[in-house]
């Protein structure tokens, strides 16, 4: 399917929330009750991916909200695909639950898509928690080799407004999807347990016609890393999992060009979470994502959908001042 002018347009329309958590506790709390303080609520489905026994009783503080409890932690990807199946509204907006939603988040995020001019995608805006002057992300955006960041991540609060650029795609921590548009590409693929995912469906949106819009007025408060910790084992490798499965799914290492350019760059993202995080798992995640993406369907490296984007250098720069950033604070922290 390409979308394309003549879908329905964005007159009241009523949207599914999708909260995936783990943890629960507080963080969960947060995040209910400032969903609770939106203009409208909206139907909210917790999915509760084997979490501690307290997410039933939090979520059942809130009227507004469903418990959908899984057996075993199936991962974000797979989480949000579960509800979305029980979903019949119009939009599917996805909310991690190391969130907080600032007033009228859910209002302006729904409210930028336009399924009639192609618009079925919409990315919020994340500030750091530590200090809401600055952007976390404000969506996903990827160089020459699929190598993704956070979109606007360190850029000051107050200087976006409606002309800045959205992104090629929004992150899965503050995003709103068209429903039918979701449906139609296959949702958030399975395989991947946790990051990447929204890269790779972003791509398949945008392959199919769709485009991003930037809802700059859609703002929350983020934690982030809070559930594995910038830095850890765990996250690095599954980063470097997700890394690897999509460079092969989208046949970014078809040219000897591209490949070599991914083993430079991919060298210097693992010789950092070496040398600062004291690791390898990221390498090893490389290794185990490549080969898991052996017999999954080949897409077709999206060169035209990157003509325009950022070479690798100018991404690992910014990374690598986050890295930073992150470990000065959590170095005054503790």
């Amino acid at each position: 399917m390409v979308f394309a002018p003549g879908a329905t347009g964005i007159a009241r329309r009523t949207a599914t929330v999708v909260v995936p958590t783990h943890l629960g506790g507080r963080r969960l709390e947060r995040v209910l009750d400032s969903l609770a303080e939106q203009t409208a609520r909206a139907r909210t489905i917790v999915v509760d991916n084997a979490g501690p026994g307290d997410v039933a009783e939090i979520v059942g503080r809130h009227d507004f909200a469903e418990h959908l409890r899984l057996n075993e932690n199936v991962g974000f990807g797979r989480a949000v695909n579960r509800a979305a199946a029980m979903s019949r509204e119009d939009v599917l907006v996805l909310v991690n639950d190391d969130c907080v939603c600032h007033p009228g988040f859910l209002d302006e995020l729904v409210r930028a898509l336009d399924p009639a001019e192609g618009v079925v995608m919409a990315a919020g805006v994340l500030v750091e928690a530590h200090d809401e002057t600055t952007i976390d992300t404000a969506g996903v955006e990827v160089s020459d080799t699929l190598l993704g960041f956070d979109y606007l991540n360190g850029v000051p609060l107050a200087s976006i407004g409606p002309e800045t650029p959205a992104p090629v795609g929004p992150c899965g921590g503050a995003a709103a999807f068209d429903r039918a548009a979701f449906a139609e590409v296959g949702g958030f693929d399975e395989n991947l347990f946790a990051y990447w995912e929204d890269v790779d469906l972003t791509l398949r949106l945008v392959r199919a016609g769709g485009r991003c819009a930037l809802a700059t007025r859609a703002v929350g408060t983020h934690e982030h890393s809070a559930t594995l910790g910038s830095g850890s084992s765990r996250k690095n490798y599954l980063m470097g999992w997700g890394r690897g499965y999509v460079l092969r799914k989208w046949s970014v290492v078809g040219s000897p060009g591209r490949a070599l350019r991914v083993l430079a760059n991919d060298a210097v993202v693992c010789g950092g979470q070496l040398a600062l995080d004291r690791t390898a798992a990221g390498v090893r995640g490389r290794v185990a994502g490549f080969r898991a993406a052996r017999n999954v369907p080949r897409e077709r490296y999206p060169g035209e959908l990157l003509s325009a984007a950022p070479r690798s250098r100018r991404t690992l720069g910014r990374r690598l001042r986050r890295r930073l950033r992150l470990r000065t604070r959590a170095a005054a922290q503790g």
